[in-house]
């Protein structure tokens, strides 16, 4: 019994020292953002060097000072901070190699910008459309860029069969990608907390209510943890295309099938079941409503 009330002693003064430190980190950006909007810049930084030297494991915290650091045109020292918040952080992500990539091409350091750009692509870098912007064209030069692109082609499967999936609608009933052949598919991963994904599907309506009746289809791949928000949600938009929900967040079987690591993620298949398009590009509604167009 002692130990037992023991343990739950732990754990609360383990839940309480973490609920302060999270009350400390949000404090301290709040004024670091006081201070920037007033341009105080080095101020703000002095701030956040005083409370990362207290957590240096706060992600929050380095963001902030990255993102000060660069509107100082301290490039160095954003990127000797954006490597170690990529190094501190347990989800090494692709987006976090990204930045640190933008950086090193700030600085004019290509051989680190392509350092970096391949361990993205390792970690699962699939928008190879945001590669074609501005800020990548000192890396298009290089040989090495067309070796990258079709990489990530070939991880993405564009050209190839979709990867079939079979699971339960959040509605009930069973559904399978290779059930809708014959169709035009786009699948959506989204969520409700994510405000691109929610931007985007007024167009999305717009769109199944023309095409809907042209053998288009549309299937939703929610990544929330809680079904009562996606429900509510679906039924206050009134959202009538296939909606599928595992509770797994990113961890959903069929967002790791597909190597989901942001969202939202449009993906279109073509009648033969055909991976066809897929790309930041697609959130441009014009540039969606042509690619579906293109194979109806």
């Amino acid at each position: 019994m002692k130990k037992k009330l023991l343990l739950i002693l732990i754990f609360t003064l383990f839940f309480l020292f973490n609920s302060l430190v999270i009350a400390q980190v949000d404090n301290t950006l709040e004024e670091v953002k006081k201070l920037s909007t007033q341009k105080e810049y080095l101020k703000a930084i002095k701030l956040l060097d005083k409370e990362i030297s207290l957590n240096d494991r706060s992600i929050k915290l380095l963001g902030a000072k990255i993102e000060i650091l660069l509107t100082m045109n301290r490039y160095e020292d954003a990127l000797k901070t954006s490597i170690k918040s990529y190094n501190i952080n347990s989800r090494k992500s692709p987006w976090r190699c990204m930045e640190i990539v933008s950086i090193c091409l700030k600085l004019k350091n290509n051989e680190e910008a392509f350092k970096w750009l391949d361990k993205a692509v390792k970690l699962g870098l699939l928008s190879y459309s945001a590669l074609y912007e501005k800020e990548y064209e000192p890396l298009r030069k290089d040989k090495r860029f067309d070796s990258i692109i079709k990489r990530i082609k070939t991880v993405i499967g564009i050209g190839k069969p979709a990867k079939d999936f079979s699971t339960i609608l959040i509605s009930g009933g069973k559904i399978s990608l290779s059930s809708l052949k014959g169709k035009v598919v786009l699948i959506d991963f989204w969520a409700t907390w994510c405000p691109p994904c929610i931007k985007g599907i007024p167009h999305i309506k717009k769109l199944y209510k023309e095409y809907k009746n042209r053998n288009f289809e549309i299937v939703g791949i929610s990544l929330d943890k809680k079904k009562d928000l996606v429900e509510q949600y679906i039924s206050k938009e009134q959202i009538k295309w296939k909606m599928i929900y595992s509770g797994k967040a990113w961890a959903d079987d069929i967002a790791r099938l597909y190597n989901v690591n942001l969202i939202p993620s449009y993906w279109i298949i073509d009648r033969k079941g055909i991976l066809r398009d897929f790309g930041i590009h697609l959130r441009d509604e014009h540039k969606l409503k042509q690619a579906i167009e293109k194979l109806l």
